[in-house]
């Protein structure tokens, strides 16, 4: 069986995170989408087609994969990132003979074609040519899927955190050896400690509702609190936080303060105190002392996040912050609730607006937003990484003036000008 993983338009409802990668590497539970979709297919080989401005970075990542291929033997299996792996169709879908196409609502959820059909839906390259979807329609066996077939946005990835770390996590067959001070209130197989996690003395875990991982060479620090389920990846670190429950905390994280419901990706820093709540954090962010954010309006009404330039109802009391790669906050910034924050950018103050990429913005502190200039981001960068041991690469930074190509017009209507912010 040959799988192909492709992201179609409803990665524009994941802007700014899809900025900066497709949308199979966003995080979902324990691991990225992709990862989840490989685990559950099985495939013996398996292809990723990705928007063209994405290809160099998302080779660089995924080394073994074939990427936006124009020519694929045999019949081929195509699946949407956004698939939900709960799907009580999905395991007969992978194992269906012959062919056909399922469709939730106007967008491709999954299909196994043949291989002349998959030469004209591939051509042009990368998944993102217009009306995709439609290029399967008229196929013969067209079936329907319900429209909850698909994530269609991004707080449904917060929503489904929790459920989604209890599926993919077996329980310990090693009774954690934690020490005398240290206190587990649950089964305490649901405690999964990887190789050489440190967990100093006085830290409280509760496993009742759900499993806590934590992985290989992380540190857990004094008077730290996590209720499960939650998953903390290889080589972090947590500050004497409270850490709520359907959390994911990636790989080379530091988080202090307090954290809900909020998936953060691989290397982004929350150390102070600050709460951040039912939200998606990318990566190489860095949240500065106190920052906070809103996860609760007022009135106890739904949250409406712009998308695609317009007002989306998200059903849902409460909805965080969605906040890109490579975002710094200053210290005592506030975040309002449903608000994005775009790649590289700064912010200062309160948050009342969605951030466009490369912006600093302080409007509630009494100045314009201002221009983060691309080598200025791209400079910020390479510290960053170079502080972790990482070595900022060629199509980093080309990702990075690509997207701050991108978003330039964003900037424009947003008022968003030139010039060096008052210091």
């Amino acid at each position: 069986m040959h799988l192909l993983i492709f992201e179609d338009d409803l990665t524009l409802n994941f802007h700014p995170i899809t900025f900066t990668r497709p949308a199979f590497e966003l995080i979902l539970g324990t691991k990225a989408l992709l990862d989840g979709i490989l685990d559950e297919a099985k495939p013996e080989h398996y292809s990723l087609l990705v928007s063209e401005y994405l290809l160099p970075i998302t080779a660089k990542r995924h080394k073994n994969a074939d990427i936006n291929p124009q020519k694929i033997g045999g019949d081929v299996i195509f699946i949407n990132s956004f698939i939900r792996l709960d799907l009580p169709e999905l395991n007969s879908l992978l194992k269906k003979d012959g062919h056909f196409v399922a469709f939730s609502g106007s967008n491709l959820a999954i299909a196994r074609v043949s291989s002349k059909l998959a030469k004209e839906v591939l051509i042009p390259p990368g998944s993102m040519a217009k009306n995709f979807s439609n290029k399967f329609k008229g196929y013969a066996n067209e079936l329907t899927l319900s429209e909850d077939s698909l994530i269609r946005y991004p707080w449904q990835l917060i929503e489904l955190n929790d459920q989604t770390i209890k599926r993919q996590l077996s329980p310990s067959k090693i009774t954690p050896d934690v020490g005398k001070n240290v206190v587990i209130s649950g089964p305490k197989s649901g405690l999964i400690l990887k190789e050489d996690v440190e967990i100093d003395g006085h830290a409280f875990f509760d496993t009742r509702e759900g499993p806590i991982h934590v992985g290989s060479g992380s540190r857990i620090l004094p008077f730290t609190r996590i209720k499960g389920p939650v998953y903390i990846g290889r080589n972090s670190t947590i500050l004497s936080a409270m850490i709520g429950e359907g959390t994911t905390i990636g790989d080379f994280v530091k988080v202090g303060g307090e954290v809900d419901r909020t998936i953060f990706a691989g290397y982004s820093n929350k150390a102070h105190e600050g709460f951040i709540g039912h939200s998606y954090i990318g990566e190489w962010a860095n949240l500065g002392a106190m920052t906070t954010n809103s996860d609760l309006k007022d009135t106890y009404g739904t949250v409406k996040v712009s998308i695609r330039g317009g007002k989306v109802d998200s059903e849902r009391v409460k909805v965080g912050s969605f906040i890109a790669d490579n975002v710094k906050t200053s210290i005592g910034a506030y975040v309002y609730t449903g608000k994005k924050v775009g790649v590289a950018s700064h912010i200062h103050g309160y948050v009342l607006d969605d951030i466009p990429s490369f912006t600093i913005y302080s409007k509630s502190i009494g100045y314009r937003s201002f221009e983060v200039g691309i080598e200025s981001a791209i400079e910020a960068q390479r510290r960053m990484m170079g502080r972790r041991n990482v070595q900022q690469s060629k199509e980093d930074k080309d990702l990075l003036r690509e997207v701050f190509r991108m978003t330039q017009e964003e900037r424009y209507r947003m008022g968003v000008i030139k010039g060096n912010f008052p210091s």
